[in-house]
């Protein structure tokens, strides 16, 4: 491949994400989304059904890896339609292999592994579960999923039904992980805000939580913060963060904005550091029902020893951009440079680019030293 061959994905593709990315960023109810995602997501990728669902965060070893569904577009008028994709999670095997064995955001049949497989994993399913022989899933060609790394806590399942054969392509690939950031997080949103009547109500479910997890207004001041929160940040009820931490949570807050086109698939992630200990920081929305202004954040801590957190932690500290983490971590996955360059959409000399400019921060000279440099931690 030569940089006149090198595939772009069209202006209004990119015009089209960019308006997308602005759409999810109004959307406040799951009505808001629906319309969204089945006026224009839908038919930009060329699919007939998607559907989000609460993911076990032992995604690849769980014998039920989808613990629920939040909601379906383009669902049949079958009963067991949505039951249907909470079910079927545990029979594909090849896609649950691809999720633990990369660091990949999105995973399309046709791209990542074959058709074949898919089919053959939907059809012992049915044979297993005679019930779901009539619903519409069990019609499926294709289908591209998205994780929620590294949280793996929500995915989204994109379908081709028959009789639509077409197959899946970079474009799509491309697509959705540029996506990926805005979409998940406004479906994460939603359906925490769906789950809660008031703040009040959140406050008694963060009480029991085992995760570090404090609400705090946009000003940085604590509502709450359970127990686990406390042991690592110093700060009590209706006091500031600590001036680093409210820092970090500003330019979360400040870098949510729609705009420009994201740079990466994998924007860089935040950290907070804490009597030596590293901790990715994230965020949620929250809107009170009863239509207050007081806008509050859902703020959780988690300790940065995952392998996925630990490598992008990594590779952050050691000054690389979000395009070449998008790279060096393809290269961990072990796909070849023809590959890299046609899954990021850039021509061969970018991609030597990029390379040269890893090693030079990582302090490595040869591939084996990268994918090496790249292994988490035994």
């Amino acid at each position: 491949m030569d940089d006149r061959t090198v595939p772009y994905l069209p202006e209004k593709d990119y015009q089209a994400i960019i308006d997308l990315i602005g759409c999810f960023h109004q959307c406040v109810t799951i009505e808001d989304l629906n319309a969204v995602l089945e006026s224009r997501l839908l038919p930009l990728v060329n699919v007939e059904m998607l559907g989000f669902a609460w993911t076990n965060r032992d995604f690849s070893h769980s014998p039920r890896p989808v613990r629920g569904l939040i909601h379906g577009v383009g669902m049949g008028d079958h009963p067991l339609d949505k039951q249907c994709l909470v079910n079927v999670g545990s029979y594909h095997k090849t896609l649950i292999h691809v999720v633990g064995s990369t660091h990949r955001i999105t995973t399309a049949v046709d791209v990542d592994y074959p058709r074949e497989d898919f089919k053959k994993e939907i059809a012992e399913f049915v044979r297993d579960h005679p019930e779901y022989k009539d619903t519409q899933y069990a019609r499926a060609n294709a289908s591209m999923a998205l994780i929620d790394r590294p949280d793996l806590e929500i995915g989204l399942g994109l379908c081709r039904i028959a009789p639509n054969e077409a197959l899946f392509t970079l474009r799509e690939v491309r697509i959705m992980e540029l996506l990926h950031p805005s979409l998940l997080r406004t479906a994460k949103t939603i359906a925490l805000n769906t789950s809660i009547k008031t703040y009040r109500a959140l406050i008694e479910v963060l009480s029991s939580a085992e995760g570090c997890c404090a609400l705090v207004l946009e000003s940085g001041r604590v509502l709450f913060n359970n127990a686990a929160f406390s042991a690592v940040v110093p700060v009590k009820t209706k006091e500031l963060l600590p001036d680093a931490l409210r820092c970090v949570v500003e330019q979360q807050i400040s870098g949510r904005t729609p705009g420009a086109p994201p740079e990466s698939s994998t924007p860089p992630m935040t950290f907070y550091s804490q009597a030596g200990n590293d901790y990715r920081v994230s965020l949620t929305d929250l809107h009170p029902e009863d239509g207050g202004e007081d806008r509050a954040w859902l703020l959780r801590l988690h300790p940065a020893v995952d392998p996925y957190t630990a490598i992008h932690l990594s590779l952050q500290q050691a000054g690389l951009t979000p395009r070449e983490v998008e790279v060096a971590i393809l290269v961990g996955d072990g796909l070849a440079d023809g590959d890299i360059a046609q899954r990021r959409f850039i021509s061969p000399s970018t991609l030597k680019n990029h390379l040269k400019h890893i090693y030079q921060k990582l302090d490595v000279h040869s591939r084996v030293q990268l994918i090496a440099r790249l292994k988490p931690p035994q």
